[in-house]
């Protein structure tokens, strides 16, 4: 909550709801956002990459803010981990479907790729990761004031910002 932001867990380590329970529980939480972050695999190892998904189906229905976060998350991530951009895409999964409020599912990469692994067991890349969604959320609220170039975004600087935002309020 230092950063203006308070996080709840969806899925417990002590069991694995389905996606359905976890879209319940943020619904029950009264959340702004949901992101669910997921590691893929795949049969093959060739399959690399992190993908953002948002609600968003083939007749045009689509959550705006939604795609904005994932779009945002996205190019963070990538900037800041080289991991292979697999894009942003819609989809109806329950997960996104069933949430009242913005939700993205980033697969942020493959367990069964050696590259995407090597980088998801790294302190320092699982700290990057972070650190880019961080700065993801937090661009959706700036809305362009104190833009910085993707990927450049501090923790530091933007716990800097809070604590700015924070006094101007408190004078």
């Amino acid at each position: 909550t230092a950063i203006g932001m308070e996080t709840f867990l969806s899925r417990p380590t002590h069991r694995a709801p389905s996606d359905a329970e976890r879209a319940a529980t943020a619904n029950s939480v009264g959340a702004d956002l949901m992101i669910s972050l997921r590691c893929a695999m795949q049969a093959t190892p060739a399959a690399n990459g992190v993908a953002s998904f948002h609600f968003g189906n083939s007749h045009g229905s689509v959550s705006t803010i939604g795609r904005n976060l994932a779009d945002f998350i996205q190019r963070e991530v990538v900037a800041r981990t080289g991991l292979r951009d697999s894009r942003v895409h819609g989809r109806t999964w329950d997960l996104l479907r069933l949430t009242r409020m913005p939700t993205v599912q980033v697969d942020i990469g493959y367990l069964t790729n050696p590259g995407d692994r090597a980088t998801l067991v790294s302190p320092e890349s699982r700290d990057s990761i972070a650190e880019g969604m961080l700065a993801a959320v937090k661009r959706l609220y700036l809305l362009g004031k104190n833009d910085r170039p993707t990927g450049t975004f501090t923790f530091a600087e933007l716990l800097a910002h809070e604590n700015t935002v924070e006094q101007a309020r408190r004078a």
